[in-house]
């Protein structure tokens, strides 16, 4: 069974799926390590760890990121396709993209496109209802694969021109329509959770995860099956760095003694594959030398 194939059936099932989030190959294989079974590449951690903000990335660059994590571990990749990167006919080239480009399953919402930095301030614009479901009806008919996940996204519950209402009305026309996930953004307190799973029963619920005091047991309860964590590792990341480096500027010290930066090297070196390349090496090319190992 392909992990696409997998991955639905696992849906279909009733499984809950936990998504950790990776924006690089590293960052996948810490996921994959810890016992996680899908990873999730979202816009907002490709575009910080590019220095830029999601609304000025590119499709190229966005599928390019995706595309390393893939090729780094077994695991099924979850992956944010933004609003489309255009109208229906750019749409159903990011779809054929995604998909080439080995990912099981994409989200695409119903924001304006450009998207505009000052969503992430709590800006949102949505485009109307019909012009969405038309673009999401070109997204199903591109995908060649079946078992390729369309997620559709709604922000219209935070958006400047939705509610809630508005938010549901949206989830029930994208299930109506056959997406196999729909996915509510900015609908992240207990109340708002459990309104809009009842409004929108009898198709998985996609949940950011990561940024409220709520638990994947308090999300399963509330009837959400896909939990992603979008923003996490790149929080996660510049904590840790800033961490090191405050301490080196006011002590002189990254923080970490020597035993423990041994520890943290080789934990990197296993989930970069070194020491199966040097056991190659250990019988070729360095099988005379290995009396020498550690001897630096």
């Amino acid at each position: 069974m392909t992990l696409r194939a997998n991955l639905k059936s696992r849906l279909a099932a009733g499984e809950t799926i936990v998504a950790p989030g990776a924006y690089d190959p590293m960052s996948a294989r810490v996921v994959q390590s810890l016992g996680f079974d899908t990873v999730y590449v979202g816009g907002y951690m490709s575009g910080a760890h590019l220095a830029v903000t999601e609304p000025l990335m590119t499709l190229t660059e966005q599928v390019e990121v995706a595309e390393r994590v893939v090729k780094s571990v077994p695991l099924p990749v979850l992956c944010d396709a933004g609003a489309g990167y255009g109208d229906p006919v750019h749409t159903m080239h990011t779809v054929r993209t995604f998909e080439r480009s080995g990912v099981c399953g994409i989200h695409i919402e119903d924001q304006v496109y450009p998207k505009r930095a000052s969503y992430h301030a709590g800006l949102e614009h949505v485009i109307p209802l019909d012009e969405f479901l038309e673009k999401m009806r070109y997204a199903l008919e591109a995908r060649s694969d079946p078992n390729f996940l369309v997620i559709g996204r709604t922000d219209s519950f935070t958006a400047v021109e939705g509610d809630m209402d508005d938010a549901i009305r949206r989830g029930n026309a994208l299930r109506d329509l056959g997406v196999d996930v729909v996915m509510p953004r900015g609908v992240r307190q207990r109340e708002d959770l459990a309104t809009f799973r009842a409004g929108v029963p009898d198709v998985p619920l996609l949940v950011i995860a990561g940024t409220d005091d709520i638990t994947v047991q308090e999300y399963e309860e509330l009837g959400y099956k896909v939990i992603i964590y979008a923003t996490t590792p790149a929080i996660a990341a510049v904590e840790g760095i800033q961490r090191a480096y405050t301490s080196l500027r006011d002590t002189g010290h990254i923080g970490i003694g020597a035993a423990d930066v041994a520890t943290r090297r080789a934990e990197v070196e296993a989930l970069i594959s070194l020491p199966e390349y040097q056991a190659v090496e250990a019988a070729t090319t360095e099988r005379e030398f290995q009396n020498r190992v550690g001897h630096h």
